[in-house]
């Protein structure tokens, strides 16, 4: 609802938002993807109990994080577009972090929860999400040590670790892979492929025999995306 104030219109929601999204310095997100930036918005927005519209985090988006959400151009208003397919990259048919749409709004899921805690912690630190530059493969893998304490600390990990896989319960496979059973089976397939990258680029031998393993143990939650190669 807009008002007016000494004769200019007043738009409570866009003053809210201008209130808690402060922006972030630049060298604090350069790093990080635009998924998680988005996932990072949603959850602000519902934290503060703001209706979490496509608008809505557009304008978070852009206040909060300008150099990567502006308009080419015209810095000083948001690329809605940019942010419409950011938003449709987090669906459950791409990354599945978060569900909702333009018309009902957004939220994020158990897994976009796990993402917006990493978030948190790569803009507190942000030395952290850089990596060196020298490869494509480096390039896409946003910070291969903090993946690999993530695998560790799963009850997989330390089941396989200790010998005791006979009786795992059907959430530690869905605790590694931060997924759920309904996840596409091409999200399991990139998610495997980021920890064998990260175990690779960590020179974990030990973890990259772990994956091994579970990808002969769980094969068929990526049978399909292996047939298709």
């Amino acid at each position: 609802m807009m008002m007016m104030e000494n004769g200019k219109v007043k738009n409570p929601r866009l003053e809210r938002l201008m209130e808690i999204c402060e922006p972030f310095p630049y060298e604090t997100y350069e790093s990080i993807d635009n998924n998680r930036l988005a996932v990072y918005s949603i959850s602000f927005l519902s934290e503060n109990n703001v209706p979490v519209t496509q608008e809505a985090v557009t304008v978070a988006l852009y206040l909060m994080f300008p150099q990567k959400f502006s308009l080419v151009g015209f810095s000083e208003y948001p690329d809605a577009e940019r942010v419409n397919r950011t938003l449709l990259q987090l669906g459950p048919k791409y990354r599945n972090w978060a569900v909702g749409n333009k018309h009902v709004g957004y939220s994020i899921n158990e897994t976009g929860r796990l993402v917006t805690e990493q978030t948190k912690k790569l803009l507190m630190n942000p030395g952290i999400a850089k990596t060196k530059k020298t490869t494509p493969s480096q390039a896409r893998t946003l910070d291969p040590n903090l993946e690999v304490k993530e695998i560790e600390e799963t009850s997989l990990f330390k089941a396989y670790k200790s010998g005791q896989t006979e009786n795992l319960d059907e959430f530690a496979i869905w605790e590694l892979m931060r997924s759920f059973p309904n996840t596409p089976k091409s999200a399991l397939a990139e998610r495997l492929k980021r920890m064998m990258e990260s175990a690779r680029l960590s020179g974990r031998g030990d973890l990259t025999k772990f994956l091994d393993w579970v990808k002969k143990r769980f094969l068929d939650l990526f049978k399909e995306e292996e047939q298709r190669r």
